[in-house]
Protein backbone atom coordinates (compact mmCIF):
# COMPACT_ATOMS: atom_id res chain seq x y z
CA UNK A 1 0.00 0.00 0.00
CA UNK A 2 1.67 3.61 -0.91
CA UNK A 3 1.78 6.45 1.15
CA UNK A 4 -0.41 7.87 -0.84
CA UNK A 5 -3.17 5.21 -0.42
CA UNK A 6 -2.80 5.49 3.01
CA UNK A 7 -3.48 9.21 3.58
CA UNK A 8 -6.93 8.30 1.43
CA UNK A 9 -7.53 5.98 4.01
CA UNK A 10 -7.01 8.12 7.07
CA UNK A 11 -9.21 10.50 5.38
CA UNK A 12 -11.85 8.23 5.36
CA UNK A 13 -11.98 7.08 8.48
CA UNK A 14 -11.70 10.60 9.94
CA UNK A 15 -14.86 11.03 7.56
CA UNK A 16 -16.09 7.83 8.89
CA UNK A 17 -15.98 9.07 12.65
CA UNK A 18 -17.15 12.51 12.40
CA UNK A 19 -19.92 12.00 9.87
CA UNK A 20 -18.43 15.59 8.12
CA UNK A 21 -16.27 16.11 5.32
CA UNK A 22 -13.24 18.44 6.59
CA UNK A 23 -12.99 22.01 5.51
CA UNK A 24 -10.50 22.82 2.43
CA UNK A 25 -8.41 25.56 4.45
CA UNK A 26 -7.33 22.50 6.51
CA UNK A 27 -5.80 19.72 4.98
CA UNK A 28 -4.88 16.24 6.87
CA UNK A 29 -1.01 16.96 6.01
CA UNK A 30 1.61 17.72 8.68
CA UNK A 31 1.97 21.23 8.39
CA UNK A 32 5.88 22.96 9.74
CA UNK A 33 3.95 26.87 9.84
CA UNK A 34 1.25 28.42 10.94
CA UNK A 35 0.07 32.01 10.84
CA UNK A 36 -2.64 33.56 12.16
CA UNK A 37 -3.55 37.05 9.89
CA UNK A 38 -5.55 39.08 12.56
CA UNK A 39 -2.75 38.97 15.28
CA UNK A 40 0.28 38.54 12.48
CA UNK A 41 1.62 35.67 14.62
CA UNK A 42 3.44 32.71 12.90
CA UNK A 43 4.48 29.84 14.49
CA UNK A 44 7.22 27.54 13.28
CA UNK A 45 8.43 23.73 13.76
CA UNK A 46 12.10 24.35 14.92
CA UNK A 47 13.41 20.99 14.29
CA UNK A 48 16.70 21.18 14.99
CA UNK A 49 16.61 22.92 18.35
CA UNK A 50 13.08 20.64 18.90
CA UNK A 51 10.91 23.99 20.00
CA UNK A 52 8.48 25.52 18.54
CA UNK A 53 8.78 28.88 18.20
CA UNK A 54 6.18 31.97 18.07
CA UNK A 55 7.08 35.12 15.56
CA UNK A 56 5.11 38.20 15.89
CA UNK A 57 5.71 40.66 13.35
CA UNK A 58 7.19 44.16 13.73
CA UNK A 59 8.22 47.44 12.14
CA UNK A 60 11.85 45.04 11.66
CA UNK A 61 9.80 41.98 10.61
CA UNK A 62 9.13 38.62 12.25
CA UNK A 63 11.30 38.49 15.40
CA UNK A 64 10.27 35.20 17.94
CA UNK A 65 8.83 36.29 21.03
CA UNK A 66 8.90 32.80 22.49
CA UNK A 67 10.32 29.47 22.30
CA UNK A 68 8.29 26.59 24.02
CA UNK A 69 10.56 23.29 24.23
CA UNK A 70 8.61 20.01 22.85
CA UNK A 71 11.13 17.94 24.65
CA UNK A 72 14.47 17.56 26.42
CA UNK A 73 17.13 15.83 24.17
CA UNK A 74 20.39 17.15 25.85
CA UNK A 75 22.06 14.53 28.02
CA UNK A 76 19.56 12.09 26.89
CA UNK A 77 20.75 8.15 25.49
CA UNK A 78 16.94 6.80 24.59
CA UNK A 79 16.61 8.88 21.64
CA UNK A 80 14.20 6.71 20.32
CA UNK A 81 11.44 7.64 22.99
CA UNK A 82 12.16 11.74 22.42
CA UNK A 83 9.72 13.73 21.29
CA UNK A 84 9.96 15.33 18.38
CA UNK A 85 7.35 18.21 16.58
CA UNK A 86 5.42 16.47 13.97
CA UNK A 87 2.41 19.07 13.06
CA UNK A 88 1.76 22.70 14.31
CA UNK A 89 -1.47 25.19 13.50
CA UNK A 90 -3.23 27.88 14.96
CA UNK A 91 -6.99 27.06 15.44
CA UNK A 92 -9.16 30.18 17.39
CA UNK A 93 -6.47 32.05 18.63
CA UNK A 94 -5.46 29.15 19.80
CA UNK A 95 -1.49 27.67 18.83
CA UNK A 96 -2.09 23.45 18.58
CA UNK A 97 0.71 21.53 17.61
CA UNK A 98 1.35 18.04 17.94
CA UNK A 99 4.53 15.88 19.54
CA UNK A 100 5.44 11.96 18.54
CA UNK A 101 8.10 9.61 19.44
CA UNK A 102 8.72 6.10 18.78
CA UNK A 103 5.73 4.44 20.57
CA UNK A 104 3.45 7.65 21.69
CA UNK A 105 2.34 11.39 21.18
CA UNK A 106 1.12 14.10 22.95
CA UNK A 107 -0.91 17.66 21.78
CA UNK A 108 -0.31 20.83 23.01
CA UNK A 109 -2.39 23.69 22.88
CA UNK A 110 -0.69 27.48 23.80
CA UNK A 111 -2.22 30.94 23.20
CA UNK A 112 -0.60 33.06 20.70
CA UNK A 113 1.39 34.55 23.60
CA UNK A 114 2.71 31.08 24.44
CA UNK A 115 1.23 30.44 27.56
CA UNK A 116 -0.14 26.93 27.95
CA UNK A 117 -3.84 26.30 27.92
CA UNK A 118 -4.36 22.81 27.54
CA UNK A 119 -1.34 19.48 27.26
CA UNK A 120 -2.82 16.15 26.03
CA UNK A 121 -1.98 12.60 27.81
CA UNK A 122 0.35 10.75 25.93
CA UNK A 123 -1.26 8.50 23.16
CA UNK A 124 -0.06 5.08 22.05
CA UNK A 125 0.95 5.15 19.04
CA UNK A 126 3.21 7.24 16.54
CA UNK A 127 0.90 10.22 15.00
CA UNK A 128 2.23 12.42 12.04
CA UNK A 129 -0.56 14.86 11.73
CA UNK A 130 -4.20 16.60 12.99
CA UNK A 131 -6.94 18.20 11.41
CA UNK A 132 -9.85 20.37 13.12
CA UNK A 133 -13.23 20.96 12.10
CA UNK A 134 -14.75 24.17 12.16
CA UNK A 135 -18.15 23.09 12.01
CA UNK A 136 -18.36 20.39 14.63
CA UNK A 137 -15.44 21.80 16.43
CA UNK A 138 -13.60 18.45 17.22
CA UNK A 139 -9.86 17.23 16.86
CA UNK A 140 -8.51 15.16 15.03
CA UNK A 141 -5.40 12.81 15.16
CA UNK A 142 -3.98 10.06 13.08
CA UNK A 143 -0.93 7.64 12.72
CA UNK A 144 0.25 5.00 11.67
CA UNK A 145 1.68 2.23 14.60
CA UNK A 146 3.09 -1.32 14.03
CA UNK A 147 0.27 -3.28 12.79
CA UNK A 148 -1.67 -0.75 11.30
CA UNK A 149 -3.63 3.05 11.87
CA UNK A 150 -4.64 5.07 15.10
CA UNK A 151 -7.12 7.94 14.90
CA UNK A 152 -8.30 9.84 17.94
CA UNK A 153 -11.56 12.19 17.27
CA UNK A 154 -11.18 15.10 20.26
CA UNK A 155 -14.55 17.01 20.74
CA UNK A 156 -13.54 20.51 21.48
CA UNK A 157 -17.34 21.80 21.82
CA UNK A 158 -16.08 23.38 25.11
CA UNK A 159 -13.23 25.01 24.01
CA UNK A 160 -9.68 24.03 23.63
CA UNK A 161 -9.05 24.84 27.63
CA UNK A 162 -12.05 22.44 28.75
CA UNK A 163 -10.75 19.51 26.71
CA UNK A 164 -10.71 16.27 28.65
CA UNK A 165 -8.87 13.20 27.65
CA UNK A 166 -8.89 10.69 30.30
CA UNK A 167 -9.18 7.52 28.56
CA UNK A 168 -9.73 6.21 24.81
CA UNK A 169 -12.93 5.22 25.96
CA UNK A 170 -14.24 8.72 27.18
CA UNK A 171 -16.83 10.12 25.01
CA UNK A 172 -14.39 13.59 24.64
CA UNK A 173 -12.03 10.93 22.74
CA UNK A 174 -13.34 8.47 20.37
CA UNK A 175 -10.61 6.13 19.23
CA UNK A 176 -10.54 3.73 16.71
CA UNK A 177 -7.41 1.41 15.42
CA UNK A 178 -7.28 -0.22 11.90
CA UNK A 179 -5.59 -3.09 11.79
CA UNK A 180 -3.59 -4.17 8.81
CA UNK A 181 -4.10 -7.75 8.39
CA UNK A 182 -0.92 -9.93 7.59
CA UNK A 183 -0.67 -11.70 4.51
CA UNK A 184 -0.53 -15.06 6.93
CA UNK A 185 -3.39 -14.13 8.14
CA UNK A 186 -5.19 -14.02 4.31
CA UNK A 187 -3.84 -17.27 3.58
CA UNK A 188 -5.28 -18.95 6.52
CA UNK A 189 -8.91 -17.12 6.06
CA UNK A 190 -8.34 -18.50 2.76
CA UNK A 191 -6.82 -21.51 2.68
CA UNK A 192 -6.93 -22.87 6.91
CA UNK A 193 -5.84 -26.60 6.01
CA UNK A 194 -3.19 -25.69 4.12
CA UNK A 195 -3.55 -28.02 1.21
CA UNK A 196 -3.52 -25.25 -1.18
CA UNK A 197 -0.52 -23.71 -0.37
CA UNK A 198 0.91 -27.05 -0.43
CA UNK A 199 -0.43 -28.24 -3.81
CA UNK A 200 0.66 -24.47 -5.41
CA UNK A 201 4.28 -24.78 -3.62
CA UNK A 202 5.04 -28.28 -4.82
CA UNK A 203 3.29 -27.43 -8.17
CA UNK A 204 5.41 -24.39 -8.64
CA UNK A 205 8.56 -26.61 -8.04
CA UNK A 206 7.74 -29.73 -10.31
CA UNK A 207 6.84 -27.02 -13.06
CA UNK A 208 10.15 -25.11 -12.45
CA UNK A 209 12.10 -29.04 -12.87
CA UNK A 210 9.97 -29.42 -15.90
CA UNK A 211 11.22 -26.33 -17.93
CA UNK A 212 15.04 -26.81 -16.71
CA UNK A 213 14.91 -30.05 -18.37
CA UNK A 214 13.10 -29.05 -21.39
CA UNK A 215 15.43 -26.41 -22.12
CA UNK A 216 18.73 -28.92 -21.10
CA UNK A 217 17.65 -31.47 -23.48
CA UNK A 218 17.09 -28.87 -26.36
CA UNK A 219 20.36 -27.26 -25.48
CA UNK A 220 22.25 -31.06 -25.57
CA UNK A 221 20.14 -31.49 -28.92
CA UNK A 222 21.32 -28.03 -30.53
CA UNK A 223 25.02 -28.68 -29.50
CA UNK A 224 24.71 -32.58 -30.81
CA UNK A 225 23.19 -31.25 -34.27
CA UNK A 226 26.39 -28.52 -34.49
CA UNK A 227 28.97 -30.52 -33.59
CA UNK A 228 27.50 -33.32 -36.65
CA UNK A 229 27.18 -30.76 -39.07
CA UNK A 230 30.83 -29.35 -38.42
CA UNK A 231 31.84 -33.11 -38.40
CA UNK A 232 30.31 -33.99 -42.24
CA UNK A 233 31.90 -30.16 -43.54
CA UNK A 234 35.15 -31.52 -42.36
CA UNK A 235 35.44 -35.33 -42.69
CA UNK A 236 34.77 -36.84 -46.19
CA UNK A 237 32.10 -39.46 -47.35
CA UNK A 238 32.92 -43.08 -48.23
CA UNK A 239 33.06 -42.49 -51.95
CA UNK A 240 35.67 -39.42 -51.37
CA UNK A 241 37.52 -41.61 -49.26
CA UNK A 242 37.64 -44.68 -51.70
CA UNK A 243 38.37 -42.61 -54.96
CA UNK A 244 41.38 -41.28 -52.93
CA UNK A 245 42.69 -44.52 -52.08
CA UNK A 246 41.62 -45.57 -55.52
CA UNK A 247 43.26 -42.78 -56.82
CA UNK A 248 46.48 -42.92 -54.37
CA UNK A 249 46.71 -46.88 -55.32
CA UNK A 250 47.29 -45.98 -58.79
CA UNK A 251 49.65 -43.16 -58.71
CA UNK A 252 47.32 -41.38 -61.01
CA UNK A 253 46.99 -37.03 -60.41
CA UNK A 254 49.16 -36.79 -57.13
CA UNK A 255 51.36 -33.57 -57.07
CA UNK A 256 54.80 -33.28 -55.95
CA UNK A 257 53.47 -31.30 -52.92
CA UNK A 258 50.90 -34.02 -51.85
CA UNK A 259 53.57 -36.59 -52.19
CA UNK A 260 56.29 -34.64 -50.25
CA UNK A 261 53.56 -34.04 -47.66
CA UNK A 262 53.02 -38.24 -47.27
CA UNK A 263 56.74 -38.54 -47.11
CA UNK A 264 57.19 -36.10 -44.49
CA UNK A 265 54.15 -37.36 -42.04
CA UNK A 266 55.54 -40.96 -42.37
CA UNK A 267 59.07 -40.36 -41.42
CA UNK A 268 58.00 -37.97 -38.48
CA UNK A 269 55.90 -40.81 -37.53
CA UNK A 270 58.97 -43.56 -37.72
CA UNK A 271 61.14 -41.14 -35.79
CA UNK A 272 58.63 -40.70 -32.69
CA UNK A 273 58.32 -44.66 -32.53
CA UNK A 274 61.11 -44.76 -30.25
CA UNK A 275 62.72 -42.07 -27.92
CA UNK A 276 66.83 -41.78 -27.41
CA UNK A 277 68.15 -42.93 -25.10
CA UNK A 278 70.97 -41.87 -22.73
CA UNK A 279 72.96 -44.99 -20.92
CA UNK A 280 75.38 -42.91 -18.96
CA UNK A 281 74.91 -43.26 -15.63
CA UNK A 282 74.56 -39.51 -13.67
CA UNK A 283 74.92 -40.99 -10.13
CA UNK A 284 77.64 -40.22 -8.47
CA UNK A 285 78.55 -41.16 -4.63
CA UNK A 286 79.48 -38.31 -2.42
CA UNK A 287 81.86 -39.20 0.44
CA UNK A 288 81.24 -36.76 3.48
CA UNK A 289 83.62 -36.11 6.18
CA UNK A 290 83.37 -37.86 9.67
CA UNK A 291 82.31 -34.71 12.49
CA UNK A 292 81.28 -35.55 15.73
CA UNK A 293 78.55 -33.73 15.77
CA UNK A 294 76.57 -36.21 13.37
CA UNK A 295 78.33 -39.22 15.14
CA UNK A 296 75.24 -41.91 15.94
CA UNK A 297 77.77 -43.03 18.96
CA UNK A 298 76.37 -40.01 20.91
CA UNK A 299 73.01 -41.17 20.35
CA UNK A 300 73.74 -44.05 22.30
CA UNK A 301 72.92 -44.69 26.24
CA UNK A 302 75.90 -45.01 28.41
CA UNK A 303 75.82 -47.71 30.85
CA UNK A 304 78.06 -47.82 34.00
CA UNK A 305 79.82 -51.16 34.69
Amino acid sequence: MSKYIKRIFIALCFVFISGNVFAQDDPLIPQSFAVDTKSQTMAVLDEPENTIAILKRTNDGFKITKSILVDLTKGRHDVQFIYRPMSVAIYEQNIVFLASNRDSCYIRIVDLEGNDVYSSPKFTGSASTFSYDKQTRHLYIAGLNNTGYNVFDIDCTDGFANIRIDSVSSSHAAYMNYKIPKKSEEIAKHDPTGLGLTVIAMSTVFFALVIISIVLMGFARALHSAQKKKAKETIPNKQERKEAVQEFKAGGNLSGEALAAISAAIHLYNEELHDEENTILTIVKVEKRYSPWSSKIHNMNVYRR
